[in-house]
């Protein structure tokens, strides 16, 4: 699930229909251009991953 959602978000070649991808895409870009030091980018950046893996893992 996690990987599409990346693909799609990363691609944009609509290869995977997954709804999650826009907003990841938004939040990332936002992150990278609100966060210059690359170890706190790094640090924020997994704090966005784990919490798509808990909710996506809760659905499951």
């Amino acid at each position: 699930m996690i990987a599409e959602i990346v693909h799609e978000a990363d691609l944009h070649d609509g290869k995977f229909t997954r709804n999650e991808a826009a907003g990841l895409d938004l939040a990332v870009n936002g992150l990278v251009e609100a966060t210059p030091d690359d170890h706190e980018l790094l640090e924020r950046g997994m704090a966005i991953f784990e919490g798509l893996y808990t909710v996506l893992k809760q659905k499951a």
